[in-house]
């Protein structure tokens, strides 16, 4: 089936769930991935600052500074593009061309070699590590070639194997559920 018709159903299914029963699987899923290894050997971890539909990163923002982890977040750039930016409680924010918060364009670019775990968000994945985005391939472009882990937390009402994977998608190597 074709993603774009697939990524609608998805978010219709997120926003069916209610935010009480989201909370408690979201509460489990931060759960997992605070014990993972790859989390607790990660010095340098990149999180969105997520929105309405996705995975509440707060607490896992919170539990990477209370670890002494250093939190990085994406900044979009032009040409479907993307970097990461060192986000503390201090980091100068504006609005993107698609209306997220990112950290402003004079803040230096942190290199993907220093980035030892990227949480990658999705609307939907597949049991191959694939995902369906947004549309726009920002994940996917950076991830061409970024050699550190990938994790994303999915919901189960994210999980299908109802799409064809196209020839620039990269899968994550690792989907907590």
């Amino acid at each position: 089936m074709d993603k774009s018709i697939v990524r609608v159903e998805l978010i219709e299914r997120l926003e069916k769930l209610s935010e009480v029963e989201k909370g408690k699987i979201e509460k489990r899923l931060v759960e997992k991935l605070l014990a993972h290894s790859w989390w607790e050997n990660a010095s340098t971890i990149g999180l969105t600052l997520a929105q309405a539909l996705e995975i509440d990163t707060k607490p896992l923002i919170k539990a990477a500074w209370q670890s002494d982890k250093k939190v990085v977040v994406p900044r979009t750039k032009k040409a479907g593009q993307m970097d990461f930016v060192y986000y503390t409680p201090e980091t100068k924010m504006e609005r993107s061309s698609f209306g997220i918060l990112e950290p402003i364009k004079s803040l230096p670019a942190v290199p993907k070699e220093q980035i030892q775990l990227l949480i990658v968000p999705g609307v939907g994945f597949n049991s191959a590590g694939y995902r369906i985005g947004f549309g726009a391939g920002y994940y996917d472009r950076y991830l061409a070639d970024y050699q550190g882990k990938t994790i994303s937390l999915a919901l189960p009402q994210q999980l299908t194997n109802d799409w064809t994977v196209d020839s620039y998608d990269i899968p994550v190597q690792l989907i907590l559920t």
